[in-house]
């Protein structure tokens, strides 16, 4: 008993000691150690095509207002022919732009 308790000490200490000598911290240059980056406003900026993500907030918009009108006639029983089409604008649009938004903020 004595000898697979020792036995079972003596693996979890090997398995637990490989990851700490994998570290690799160069404690001299603390500078060198790669650190997540956050970028500030300006730099996600410079990085959208500013031009197009306000292209594509305005017909955003004019999307949804088009799609509340829609939405009224729906109640009353009528479907509006290009209803489904301008949804499915709005989901490219809003799926275009946040894809941006993520791409600026993560990009170095």
């Amino acid at each position: 008993m004595r000898f697979s308790t020792s036995l079972c000490f003596l693996v979890a200490g090997l398995l637990g000691a490989n990851p700490l000598v994998c570290q690799n911290v160069n404690m001299e240059h603390p500078q060198e150690i790669n650190v997540q980056h956050r970028l500030s406003p300006e730099e996600i900026r410079e990085r959208l095509n500013v031009s197009q993500v306000k292209k594509d907030a305005k017909e955003l918009y004019e999307l949804c207002a088009s799609v509340t009108t829609d939405m009224d006639s729906v109640q009353q029983g009528l479907l509006p022919k290009d209803a489904t089409e301008r949804l499915k604008r709005m989901e490219k649009l809003s799926k275009r732009m946040r894809d941006n938004l993520i791409r600026a903020s993560t990009e170095r």
